[in-house]
C-alpha cells in the first residue's frame, strides 16, 4: 500500500514538474525578422482632415438598392480620384455594379499571385432619436479634442482611408510593385454585399485570378480588452461566423380569451424559446479559440499562463471560466438569440398562432442543416414549426497562421503598434472577405484600428470616432503592408 502511495506521489509530481517546464518555457511566436524598422513619415493632421472629409460624404446603406440614394457614392469616388492621383495614376480602376470600386496596381512579376485589399464605403445609418446623444454631428468629420468624429471612423472609413493615404504615399515616391496588388472598396457590405463582393469575388474567379492573401476588416488591436493582457491585442480574423434566422410558429385553438384552452400559441411559443435557450450548443477550445489563447499565454500573469499553457490538464476550468465572458462565449460556440416576437390582434382574443424569429451566428463547427436539427429536437413540439427564414450563410473556411499573409500581416503589426500579441480570432460578424474564399486560401480580417473599453459601444454606435495619433499608424501599418506583401 505504502508503495502504491508512493506511486501515486511521484505521477503528481511529475505531472506538476511537466506543467510547471511547459509554463516557464512558453514564449511568444516568432514573427519573423527584428531587424530595425525603417521610419515612415506621415502627416497625421492631414490624414484626419481627409478622413473628415470622406465622413461628411453621406454613403448610407441602404437595403433596397434605391438609385436616388446612390449618388453619395459616385460623389465618394471622384473625391477619392481628385484626392488621391498618384495612386490613381499608377492604378487602373473598375466600377462593379456602378458603384463598388476594384484597383489593379499591376505589378513587374505577372507570374506572382496577386494581393487584395479590402475595405467598404457604405456606413450604418444613425439610430433614429440618438442624433441629439452625439458630442459631435455624426456626419461633421470634425477634426477635435485628438479624434475624428462621425460615422465610419471606425467602420470601416479610417481603414479605406488609410489604404488610400498609404498606396499614394508610395506611388507619389514612384514605387513599383513587383507583385499585383488589387484594392476592392464595396458599397453594400452593411447589407451584406450582394452587389459589390458577391459580384466581385466571381468576377476574379472568372478571370482566372487567384489571390495569394486577402486583407479585409475585422479584428482590431484590442487595448484593455482582452483580460489578463496588459498591454494591447491584435486580433486577425482568420475566419468569421456564418448567419441564420429560424422562424418558430406555434400553433393552438383560437377562440374568446375567457375560456382559454389547457395550451395556448403563446404559451407554446414561450416553452419553446425557453427550452431552446436552455439547449445551447456544443462549445469547446478549439480552431481559432485555440490559437488566440496560445497567442497571448506568455503574455498574462503566471497563474493564467500555467493554465493556458496546460488545457490538458486544466481544459474544464479553461472553458468554463471562458463561458463566463460573452465575447469568449460567442467565439467558442454557435450562440442563440431570439429576435422578435408576434401574436396576437386583440386583448380578449386567444390567436390560433404566434411566431418567433431567433438569429444564430454559426460557430465553424456547425451548419444550417445541424442548426435546424438542434432547434427542432431541443423544442421537441409538433405543434411548434421551425423553419429557415433567410437563406443564411455557413462559417467560412479557417485560414492558416502559417501562411506567408498571415506572417507578412503579423510583423507589420508588430513593426507598428509597439509591444502588440498578434492572436488569431474568429470574428463573430460578416464581412466581404467571406466571398473571396472562391479565389484564394488565405482570408484574413484585420483593422489597424486601436479599440479600448470605452469604445466598444461605438461601433456602429453612438459618438464614433478614430484618434488622430491612430489614424496616423493605420497609414504607416498599409504602407509597410503594401510594400512587403507585393516584393
Amino acid at each position: 500500500m505504502k508503495r502504491v502511495g508512493l506511486i501515486l506521489v511521484g505521477l503528481i509530481v511529475l505531472v506538476v514538474a511537466v506543467a510547471l517546464v511547459r509554463t516557464l518555457t512558453l514564449s511568444a511566436p516568432d514573427a519573423g525578422s527584428t531587424a530595425e524598422v525603417a521610419p515612415i513619415t506621415i502627416d497625421a493632421e492631414a490624414v484626419a482632415n481627409r478622413l473628415g472629409e470622406a465622413i461628411r460624404i453621406k454613403t448610407l446603406s441602404t437595403q433596397f438598392a434605391r438609385e436616388e440614394k446612390r449618388a453619395p457614392f459616385v460623389d465618394f469616388r471622384n473625391w477619392a480620384e481628385a484626392t488621391y492621383p498618384a495612386f490613381h495614376a499608377a492604378a487602373s480602376r473598375e466600377i462593379i455594379s456602378k458603384y463598388s470600386l476594384f484597383y489593379t496596381w499591376p505589378g513587374s512579376d505577372t507570374s506572382l499571385e496577386p494581393i487584395l485589399l479590402m475595405s467598404h464605403m457604405d456606413v450604418v445609418p444613425i439610430a433614429p432619436g440618438t442624433e441629439q446623444d452625439w458630442e459631435e454631428d455624426p456626419f461633421s468629420g470634425k477634426v477635435a479634442d485628438g479624434f475624428i468624429w462621425g460615422r465610419g471612423a471606425i467602420d470601416d472609413k479610417s481603414s479605406l482611408i488609410a489604404i488610400l493615404e498609404g498606396a499614394e504615399y508610395l506611388a507619389s515616391q514612384g514605387y513599383q510593385p513587383r507583385r499585383t496588388v488589387h484594392f476592392f472598396f464595396g458599397h453594400d457590405e452593411e447589407v451584406g454585399g450582394p452587389s459589390g463582393a458577391q459580384k466581385m469575388a466571381p468576377l476574379l474567379q472568372e478571370r482566372g485570378i487567384r489571390l495569394h492573401w486577402v486583407a479585409d476588416e475585422g479584428g482590431v488591436v484590442a487595448d484593455g480588452l482582452v483580460p489578463g493582457v496588459a498591454g494591447p491585442v491584435a486580433l486577425v480574423g482568420v475566419a468569421e461566423k456564418g448567419y441564420v434566422t429560424l422562424d418558430l410558429t406555434a400553433s393552438a385553438q383560437g377562440g374568446h380569451s375567457s375560456m382559454p384552452p389547457g395550451a395556448t400559441a403563446i404559451g407554446r411559443l414561450s416553452t419553446a424559446i425557453d427550452r431552446l435557450e436552455n439547449t445551447p450548443f456544443a462549445g469547446g477550445i478549439e480552431g481559432p479559440v485555440a490559437d488566440m489563447l496560445d497567442a497571448i499565454a506568455p503574455s498574462v500573469p503566471f497563474g493564467t499562463r500555467f493554465a493556458l499553457a496546460n488545457r490538458w490538464l486544466t481544459g474544464p476550468v479553461v472553458e468554463s471560466s471562458l463561458r463566463s465572458n460573452p465575447t469568449m462565449a460567442a467565439a467558442m460556440a454557435t450562440t442563440i438569440a431570439p429576435t422578435m416576437i408576434g401574436a396576437g390582434v386583440k386583448e380578449n382574443v386567444l390567436p390560433q398562432s404566434a411566431s418567433a424569429k431567433v438569429n444564430f451566428r454559426i460557430h465553424p463547427r456547425d451548419t444550417v442543416e445541424s442548426i435546424v436539427a438542434h432547434v427542432t429536437a431541443a423544442i421537441d413540439d409538433e405543434n411548434v414549426k421551425v423553419s429557415v427564414f433567410n437563406p443564411g450563410r455557413e462559417a467560412s473556411a479557417v485560414s492558416s497562421t502559417e501562411s506567408e499573409g498571415f506572417q507578412i500581416l503579423a510583423q507589420t503589426i508588430q513593426d507598428t503598434f509597439e509591444g502588440a500579441v498578434v492572436a488569431p480570432n474568429l470574428v463573430v460578424g460578416g464581412t466581404d472577405a467571406r466571398q473571396f474564399e472562391l479565389v484564394s486560401d488565405n482570408v484574413y480580417r484585420f483593422i489597424p484600428i486601436i479599440l479600448g473599453p470605452s469604445d466598444t459601444s461605438r461601433f456602429h454606435g453612438t459618438n464614433e470616432r478614430v484618434t488622430v495619433e491612430n489614424m496616423g499608424q493605420a497609414v504607416q501599418f498599409y504602407v509597410r503592408l503594401i510594400e512587403r506583401g507585393s516584393k
